[in-house]
């Protein structure tokens, strides 16, 4: 049983305890009875924080981003067109290497050709003295047959006097049959040499004839002889080679293949219909187009790049022609040429294009001026989000003229100097009061965009 002096200590405590309770609840009455109260802010003075760009008529230039892999305008295939040994092969002959125009790359054995050549030649200068002598025998005919024509007519003038003795008595009978003979012998010459001149000129057109055949021989023997050797048509880059020296070679086999470095083709990849974004819009006075005539895809420029690491180029092309419709991804194929020519001599300006490159193919039309743009994100299915009257929220229908990757341009509701709200405003409700800021960064941004400058 415990005593009062025990009790004593441990009543102190809990009344210290329930007094300092006492004091802290009264401490926070006094505190809440003289707070003084918060000034209240009516929900209906509170704005929305909006980022926002004035709208004004911008030049902008029509813009359509492709990909695709580099082709070269001009390929070419060495074939074997004779068989033969591989017994001259040109310098550094290797993949990748630039070979000039004009270069001989292989040669092929040309001794056989060559002497197939020389057989011909000389059957040529067998026929062709043919030929000669027939005319030589032609032009002595004619000559003799004169003679023998003049001895004729002396024969016959010969046989009338003596005939005409034989009748008056005064001559026998034996000289006018010596005559007739004299006669009879020189009409026969005569013959002789007509039918030798009927014959030679027959003859001789059959000598002319074969001449024309071993001729078009020693022609065919030279197109041989030429067929060994493989020159390079046009400068190109070596894609292939197939042949080394002492290699034995037929006809039909591929020995090298290259790719023309002036000129090249990418078909570059775009969404279908896209081009047509690119086309000034046509005017009602504009002439139909005409067959074979100038097409408005002339005025598409193109601009390639190739970016690495560390490496960014530029070139300047030109659209060419359509190219159908790629089977896998669905999407038109745009063919882009690009000259790449540089003169002799001048300085590098960088790598070449080359076939298989992946590029970036940016298509670009004729300049439209006066286009109200805006964002992609601030066009909502032909409605933008203006700041009207009092900073409160109008909902304005527009229709677009011309839509990008990165804007619109549009005509409607709208004009120059509204506020177009950038923000994403979720639920967008008409007349909500908004608290608008200009949005510098993106009308730069938009500015960019609309020059066709890289973001």
């Amino acid at each position: 049983m415990s005593t009062p002096s025990n009790d004593k200590p441990l009543f102190r405590s809990v009344a210290t305890f329930v007094a300092f309770v006492l004091v802290g609840v009264g401490v926070y009455a006094w505190l809440q009875a003289t707070r003084a109260a918060p000034r209240q802010r009516s929900a209906a003075l509170q704005g929305r924080p909006v980022r926002v760009l004035e709208l004004a008529p911008l030049e902008v230039v029509p813009r359509v981003v492709g990909y695709g892999a580099v082709e070269a305008q001009r390929e070419w295939q060495a074939l074997a067109q004779v068989s033969g040994t591989v017994v001259e092969v040109a310098d550094r002959l290797e993949v990748g290497r630039i070979v000039q125009e004009g270069t001989v790359l292989l040669k092929i054995d040309p001794g056989s050709y060559a002497i197939e050549q020389g057989r011909s030649e000389a059957v040529v200068k067998a026929v062709r003295a043919q030929i000669a002598e027939i005319k030589a025998r032609e032009t002595s005919a004619a000559s003799n047959l004169k003679i023998d024509e003049r001895a004729l007519e002396l024969a016959r003038g010969e046989l009338e006097r003596v005939r005409s003795l034989y009748e008056q008595g005064a001559a026998p009978l034996t000289d006018v049959e010596v005559a007739e003979k004299a006669v009879i012998t020189a009409e026969k010459t005569v013959q002789s040499y007509r039918n030798t001149l009927g014959e030679l000129p027959a003859t001789r057109r059959v000598l002319e004839a074969q001449l024309e055949q071993q001729q078009a021989g020693v022609a065919t023997t030279k197109l041989e002889l030429a067929k060994t050797e493989i020159v390079a048509p046009f400068t190109m880059r070596l894609r292939e080679v197939n042949a080394a020296l002492q290699q034995v070679v037929t006809g039909g086999q591929a020995l090298i293949v290259g790719d023309g470095i002036d000129v090249f083709e990418i078909p570059a990849q775009v969404p279908v219909g896209s081009l047509g974004s690119l086309l000034p819009p046509r005017k009602p006075d504009d002439p139909p187009p005409q067959p074979g005539g100038p097409s408005r895809l002339e005025g598409i420029e193109a601009i390639v790049r190739l970016e690495g690491q560390g490496l960014q180029r530029t070139w300047k092309g030109k659209f060419r022609r359509f190219g159908g419709i790629d089977p896998n991804t669905r999407m038109m194929i745009a063919v882009v040429q690009v000259d790449d020519t540089r003169e002799p001599g001048a300085q590098p300006q960088g790598p070449r294009l080359n076939r298989g490159l992946y590029v970036e193919v940016e298509l670009r039309g004729p300049p439209r001026a006066d286009c109200l743009a805006v964002p992609r994100a601030a066009y909502h299915d032909g409605t933008l989000h203006v700041v009207g009257a009092e900073d409160k929220l109008e909902l304005r229908k527009v229709e677009a003229t011309l839509v990008q990757e990165e804007y619109v341009c549009v005509t409607g509701e709208v004009q120059a100097g509204d506020k177009i709200v950038l923000t994403e405003l979720v639920p967008a409700l008409a007349g909500m009061l908004l608290a608008p800021r200009v949005d510098d960064e993106g009308t730069a941004a938009l500015q960019r965009a609309a020059r066709g400058e890289a973001s």
